[in-house]
């Protein structure tokens, strides 16, 4: 699978999904490995990975940080040589994201439930649209993330995806602003690792990767690797 995970509007979440679904496809073992590419200028996925590796020893997937251009050169260079590449875009309409568009099977849009953040699906989806001319394999999807614990912002956003864009695959459950997501990316850690182990955060993990058209058997292998 090549995913890019990117929006044109910055803040909803992307760096840490990517960098989750990310060392979450790791733990497969399949021959390959995964390859994260880090497209955004802030280099948040990379600096997840060097905490990864300072704590665990290694990170257990390859990174490396690309702009522009050089996203679409990793790809085609890589893409033989892994089972999995994720490609975190940066937050606004950007070369690296552009780039992701081309050359990947699958992008994820991350959507946060406020009013603001569904205007920007229209732009988004238009890129996705025009990247579909020349990459007609791509298949598109959204996921609410940084979701509300409870009350109906959640559900009207999703019904704003559902029924405004349909060319958008909604993966569900929305994925809760929870603490365990932010501690977990701040010691480099995916949430199927932080201890204590937060169930909610690790079922929607999964979900998440589930959605994203990832067999079944390699999500219970994905969440027995760190079922310790």
């Amino acid at each position: 699978m090549i995913l890019t995970v990117g929006n044109i509007k910055g803040g909803v979440g992307k760096s840490t999904l990517a960098c989750n679904i990310a060392a979450a496809l790791s733990f497969q073992g399949k021959g390959g490995g995964v390859l994260l590419i880090d497209g955004d200028k802030q280099g948040s996925a990379a600096d997840f990975a060097q905490s990864r590796a300072d704590l665990l020893g290694e990170a257990g997937f390859t990174c490396v940080r690309a702009q522009g251009k050089e996203v679409v050169n990793q790809v085609v260079t890589m893409r033989d040589k892994f089972a999995h590449i994720i490609i975190d875009a940066g937050g606004q309409d950007n070369p690296s994201l552009r780039a992701g568009l081309a050359v990947s099977d699958k992008v994820l849009v991350p959507v946060a439930p406020r009013s603001f953040e569904t205007w920007a699906l229209e732009g988004m989806a238009a890129l996705i649209e025009e990247a579909s001319i020349t990459n007609a394999k791509l298949e598109a999807f959204a996921v609410l993330n940084l979701a509300f614990p409870r009350g109906s912002d959640n559900s009207q956003t999703q019904d704003i995806i559902r029924e405004d864009y349909p060319n958008l695959t909604l993966i569900e459950p929305p994925v809760v602003q929870r603490k365990a997501f932010s501690d977990g990316a701040g010691q480099g850690l995916s949430v199927l690792e932080l201890k204590p182990r937060n169930p909610d955060a690790i079922a929607e993990l999964i979900g998440l990767i589930s959605g994203l058209g990832v067999n079944q058997n390699d999500i219970k292998v994905i969440y027995n690797g760190r079922a310790a």
